[in-house]
């Protein structure tokens, strides 16, 4: 083979190995920007989605939001925190009525049953008036000497006030309690309930000593 043969033929292998890693390069730049970029953005929306995920608004269909006002599910935490350890003075900056909690001693006997709320969610629809709103709120209990932490529901009726959200535990009017009435009735709200009561329902058919507690405090005794 003549010189200029071989020359021609290194060139062109130079050539070929050129544009392969030029080739090698593009896809490294496509791979990055396609998964890398991608992957860093949704890591971006994940951690934007933990911080707003108690921002969240209603499920569409919904009569209700879920989670969407954070000083109303602080004050409901912060309530049943202090409910959890009987702390009179706090319970009473966190309502309508301080009166309430003049008498500690059924909130003793709870305490003494129930050592904390977790994983509270709270369920809102507006009020009868543009300053209140309705809560349904879920939560699951731990409970002395049972491993089971069945969910619970409770309802409040939050009023906004110059010092902040309170509980409005105060005798609501004849046209507020019928407004709560008809909204429990909803069937979003009714479902709330029913959820809840399938897990009480699992939890005593799991657990002897839940199912012990269950049935004495439901007979009354």
């Amino acid at each position: 083979m003549s010189k200029k043969g071989k020359k021609g033929k290194k060139k062109i292998a130079g050539l070929m190995l050129f544009l392969g890693w030029m080739i090698f390069i593009l896809l490294a730049v496509v791979f990055y920007f396609y998964f890398f970029s991608d992957l860093d953005l949704r890591m971006f929306n994940k951690d934007k989605a933990t911080q707003t995920d108690a921002q969240q608004t209603n499920q569409t269909g919904f009569s209700y939001e879920t989670n969407a006002n954070l000083d109303i599910n602080s004050l409901i935490i912060e309530y049943y925190a202090a409910l959890a350890v009987c702390d009179q003075d706090k319970l009473k900056t966190y309502v309508t009525d301080p009166g309430q909690f003049d008498d500690m001693t059924v909130y003793q006997q709870r305490s003494a049953v129930i050592k904390a709320y977790s994983n509270v969610n709270c369920y809102t629809m507006p009020g009868y008036t543009e300053d209140a709103t309705l809560v349904y709120v879920t939560s699951n209990l731990s409970m002395a000497n049972i491993t089971s932490v069945p969910l619970n529901i409770n309802q409040f009726y939050v009023v906004k006030t110059a010092d902040g959200y309170k509980i409005d535990n105060s005798a609501h009017s004849q046209e507020v309690t019928n407004y709560i009435e008809t909204q429990s009735q909803s069937t979003d709200i009714q479902n709330l309930y029913k959820a809840v009561q399938d897990n009480v329902n699992s939890c005593i058919a799991n657990d002897a000593a839940f199912a012990e507690f269950y049935n004495t405090i439901s007979s009354g005794q």
